[in-house]
């Protein structure tokens, strides 16, 4: 069975091409208790089934490519089981492979308190469509739990295209997309974080947690302020750059993802698909400023994006380029055109325990995570689980760039509102 490759696996592909990051996602669970490990294992093959993509490998041709059934989809690899934390943290930051598959893959580590990690090539889905996959696959798991012979009755196998989005405007915004939001996505600055220059270098994946009661205080802080979440952090965001880059008086230019399910009245979508679009904020941080002048700047460009169809700029461009020329050379227009952000945030949302439910297994903590960059590329990524907020870094870089990323966290966290 041949899947059509849409235009975000393609871009995806890319970024590995480019060297702007890995394209996988990651997801770490950690348990009260233990995990059924048959079970899990079931419930990835399983998801497999339910979602056929995941059980495909990708055949990479400048463009015209496309997703194909792998002759043999029994993954020895998909489902593994390590007995200590260098082991499970060596897993969680792996690659899945697009070219031999499969497109997901688990590591649980079996202990007194069990873990598990998935990672997951970006190119089948981004942060929304991973939540989606890791609550099917805890619904599986809980299904098996009680019915060792469940087998779902549903599979997700609809439409992965920007259709979906770009068809609910008319042409004429389209137009006005083109035409005045030229500079909305695709942009590199000059400014970089800083970064050793250390060739001895590794992945790795960095995390700071906001816990419970400072996460009320900053929900709180929101209300009070009409603001939101995201716009307290990029503003927090801004002034720690500020200060640990020295530019203050000038103009950053910090690029954030937008899910573009936004303007889809169903958003349950039957499918695991790239939707996330791309907008460029653009502020000024003078050290004198109260946090509170900061956010307000950040507060008035995010209601502007919001005003004029924020994301979809993108997305149209992207389009029509496809649509113009024939897939070898949209991808080879695309290659030599594209920019990628030295610095960039993005936040994945919530990821909801009430739909994270293995039976049997409460869930204490868990986090979503992007990507991970290679140098001089730099993003803070956050989501948020049972009302704790995980802030996480992630790079192919040197104990020097930890060093540097940890006091960056402890900087950011101080920005925050106390």
């Amino acid at each position: 069975m041949k899947y059509k490759a849409e235009i975000f696996d393609k871009l995806q592909y890319l970024f590995e091409e480019t060297k702007f990051n890995d394209h996988q996602l990651h997801c770490v669970i950690k348990f009260e208790n233990k995990l059924n490990d048959i079970i899990i294992e079931r419930a990835m093959n399983l998801l497999l089934k339910a979602v056929p993509i995941l059980s495909c490998v990708y055949k990479h041709n400048n463009g015209d490519s496309y997703w194909e059934t792998a002759v043999n989809s029994e993954f020895s690899d998909l489902f593994t089981i390590v007995s200590n934390e260098t082991d499970f943290n060596t897993f969680t930051t792996s690659k899945t492979n697009e070219l031999t598959g499969p497109q997901i893959k688990a590591c649980l580590y079996s202990s007194t308190k069990d873990s598990l990690s998935i990672i997951m090539n970006h190119m089948v889905c981004d942060g929304a469509g991973f939540k989606q996959c890791l609550y099917l696959l805890s619904h599986l798991y809980s299904n098996l739990m009680k019915d060792k012979n469940f087998s779902p009755e549903y599979i997700l196998n609809g439409d992965r295209s920007i259709q979906m989005i770009t068809s609910q405007i008319c042409l004429t915004d389209k137009i006005s997309c083109l035409l005045f939001q030229n500079k909305e996505s695709n942009q590199r600055k000059k400014h970089m974080f800083p970064m050793s220059q250390d060739e001895n270098t590794s992945p790795f994946i960095l995390t700071h947690e906001i816990s419970e009661a400072r996460y009320t205080l900053l929900h709180d802080y929101c209300k009070h302020n009409n603001v939101t979440i995201n716009d307290i952090v990029l503003a927090a965001y801004y002034r720690a750059l500020t200060k640990i880059m020295t530019v203050e008086g000038k103009t950053l230019n910090i690029p954030i993802m937008i899910d573009m399910r936004r303007y889809l009245q169903d958003k349950n979508i039957n499918s695991l698909t790239n939707l996330s679009s791309t907008v460029i904020t653009h502020i000024v941080v003078n050290f004198k400023e109260t946090f509170k002048e900061t956010l307000t700047k950040v507060n008035e460009e995010m209601n502007a994006f919001k005003a004029k169809q924020m994301g979809m700029n993108g997305f149209v461009k992207l389009a029509l380029v496809f649509k113009l020329f024939s897939n070898t050379l949209s991808f080879s227009i695309i290659k030599k055109n594209l920019k990628n952000p030295y610095i960039c945030m993005t936040n994945i949302g919530v990821l909801d325990y009430e739909k994270l439910i293995f039976k049997g297994s409460p869930a204490t903590d868990a986090f979503i995570c992007g990507s991970i960059k290679y140098r001089p590329h730099f993003q803070i990524a956050l989501s948020s689980f049972a009302n704790k907020i995980t802030f996480s870094c992630n790079l192919y870089g040197s104990m020097q760039d930890r060093k540097t990323i940890m006091n960056f966290f402890s900087l950011l966290d101080k920005e925050l509102p106390q």
